[in-house]
């Protein structure tokens, strides 16, 4: 796909990865959105496992993405000095890698591509899997897919993406056994020597034993690895993340009696199982001998010379181009503005007064990723965008005063006529006058301010340790900005805060427990959760917290310390409460989840809306809710 050079930074002054794009893959239209549709899916999977991207744009024609440096080597080019790993070692990486597949799975998107190669590990040990941007929902729903284009590694692909079947998460599982074979014994699952004599061999042969060529190893190793490389998909583990375990357990001796379940989603979840739901047809023309003469021949053409000591990691194979609409003015040097797109008039049930979609603005900032309404105008901040949008909430349009507070905004929230924008990238938290649209002052916390709340008890910003070993801070300044009134310290780490009830709420990153701080006594209840909570929000009475990695938003009643948690869509973002109603933004499941407070757990129905929800909002009449996908705003009516 390209180049990977390390580079450096400037105005954060750290090393980053660049990859840079073959021109031939991104020099029509349709490989255009292709690129852009992979690096929406990639950028909508968060995990500590899982490469980060920084960054992606275009610049003198030339496409480029940035990622995280990892200081170390890729996993191949480790079993090749080793010749082979010891089996904690093995199985460690491959839980990790488990853990990886499993948050891409749950998200909806199969990898397609998992092997050493694309596995970076750093000095620590610590895995990172890279190269996700294979994205098959995205691919499947979009009609990009081309029945004659081999997508993928030979020496880690599964029966079914050979034959050109419909892949799933156990495609992927298939990819991991034979990973965790690589690592045991040095060698690949079928070492052959043609391309095509082991394209049949995935198909035809027996799965390998890793005893067959390392006697010492644990007998049990064979069954897990086995059991992966089964070519019947239903025979595999039911999810990497289970492989991962099964392979922890055989190192230590350890007979497995795990409950093990479906994570997957959407495309990447097996069909007929709960998790799955229909995909676009897949037309497929091309008979099964063609296919893997086809699959030879693009593999042979699609090796690219890498770029030796300058390679930094195996980046994601994907690049978001900006659509033409998105891209700043030449000559103005300013960015065009939204067009409307009127939504439904009615509900999904077709209820008049029901909660339904109403106008949609875009391109509204780039990935607009928080959203406040004030003053009578909306504020979008983006992160890779140095001034705050301010939009007139019946047209979309931009006035007045776009306030500039620099690149790399997290998070906004308003109380009365003053706004308030955590910028990490510049260690500051900057207060805009809504009326105005004026900067008032800007705050430097003793820690990198990545969440801010503000409310009658004054300014709240959450700071973010540089060192994962160091504490979070919850910081309390009075409502100007001007005196630091009390810090909190939080080992655990910080991943949201919300003001409500009279008090201050935390959720914490390192644990599934949200803390209550009383305002009156600054006394801490802990309420347990089925995850780590990653937004909150106070409304109708209740604190609500979404749980992305189950699924799920708690309702917490403060007058009892408990937390009923309701099964919410895919991905649970930002929640709002308006109207006597609680709107989640479900982010990979392009929808927002309005709940009856009163009953979360009856369900509730679900408003279409553009790609990737994230941000919600309530103001002047409406609920707002900003697209990642496609960087729109989109007004919700109730």
């Amino acid at each position: 796909m390209g180049v990977v050079y390390r580079a450096r930074q400037l105005d954060l002054d750290r090393d980053v990865a660049v990859k840079v794009i073959a021109p031939e893959f991104v020099q029509d239209p349709q490989s255009r959105d292709r690129f852009l549709i992979e690096a929406r899916a990639a950028a909508a999977v968060e995990h500590p496992n899982v490469v980060p991207v920084h960054h992606v744009g275009v610049a003198d024609g030339q496409a480029y993405l940035v990622m995280r440096y990892v200081a170390g080597d890729n996993l191949r080019s480790v079993v090749h000095r080793e010749q082979a790993l010891s089996a904690g070692q093995a199985a460690g990486i491959a839980a990790q890698l488990g853990d990886a597949l499993d948050a891409i799975h749950r998200a909806g998107y199969v990898h397609r591509d998992v092997k050493p190669q694309n596995v970076m590990l750093d000095g620590s040990g610590h895995a990172y899997l890279s190269d996700f941007g294979l994205a098959k929902e995205a691919l499947a729903t979009t009609g990009l897919t081309k029945s004659d284009q081999w997508v993928g590694t030979l020496d880690y692909a599964a029966p079914e993406q050979i034959r050109g079947e419909r892949v799933d998460a156990r495609t992927d599982v298939y990819a991991l056994g034979g990973v965790l074979f690589f690592m045991l014994t040095g060698h690949v699952p079928f070492e052959r020597d043609t391309d095509q004599a082991k394209l049949w061999a995935h198909i035809s042969a027996d799965a390998p034993r890793p005893s067959a060529l390392r006697p010492e190893l644990p007998g049990a190793f064979d069954t897990v690895v086995q059991r992966a490389l089964a070519k019947d998909p239903a025979q595999r583990q039911l999810s990497a993340g289970d492989l991962g375990r099964a392979a922890c357990d055989a190192a230590g001796g350890v007979s497995s009696s795990r409950r093990e379940r479906v994570v997957a989603r959407g495309a990447a979840a097996p069909a007929g199982t709960a998790q799955s739901r229909t995909a676009a047809a897949e037309t497929r023309t091309v008979s099964a001998p063609r296919r893997l003469a086809a699959a030879v021949t693009g593999h042979n053409r699609g090796r690219l010379a890498s770029a030796g000591a300058a390679v930094a990691v195996a980046a994601i194979a994907a690049i978001n181009l900006l659509p033409q609409a998105d891209r700043r003015n030449a000559t103005t040097g300013r960015s065009p503005e939204p067009t409307v797109t009127p939504g439904p008039t009615k509900s999904p049930a077709g209820r008049e007064n029901g909660p339904h979609v109403g106008t949609t603005f875009r391109p509204v900032g780039s990935r607009p990723r928080d959203v406040v309404v004030a003053g009578g105008d909306l504020w979008v901040i983006s992160h890779s965008r140095p001034r705050v949008a301010r939009l007139d909430p019946k047209t979309g349009r931009r006035r007045g005063k776009q306030p500039l507070i620099g690149q790399g905004a997290s998070s906004i929230a308003a109380h009365r006529e003053t706004i308030w924008v955590a910028v990490p990238n510049r260690g500051e938290v900057v207060s805009v006058d809504a009326r105005s649209g004026h900067v008032k002052e800007r705050v430097a916390p003793p820690l990198s301010p990545v969440r801010v709340a503000v409310g009658a008890s004054g300014l709240w910003v959450l700071g973010r340790a540089a060192s994962p070993n160091a504490s979070d801070l919850l910081l309390h300044y009075d409502r100007a900005g001007e005196r630091l009134l009390h810090q909190t310290s939080f080992g655990s780490g910080i991943s949201a805060i919300a003001l409500g009830g009279h008090a201050v709420w935390v959720a914490l990153e390192g644990e599934p427990r949200i803390v209550r701080l009383s305002l009156a006594a600054r006394r801490e209840i802990g309420i347990t959760l089925t995850g780590s909570a990653s937004s909150l929000a106070w409304g109708g009475g209740y604190l609500w917290a979404s749980v992305a990695e189950t699924d799920a938003v708690a309702r917490v009643d403060p007058t009892r310390d408990q937390a009923v948690t309701t099964a919410v869509g895919s991905r649970p973002a930002q929640i709002t409460v308006a109207g006597g109603l609680v709107f989640v933004a479900s982010n990979t499941d392009h929808t927002v989840v309005v709940l009856d407070p009163k009953h979360p757990r009856r369900g509730g129905t679900s408003l279409r809306v553009p790609l990737n929800p994230y941000a919600v909002a309530a103001g002047a009449g409406h609920v707002w809710v900003s697209g990642l996908g496609r960087n729109t705003l989109t007004r919700l009516d109730y």
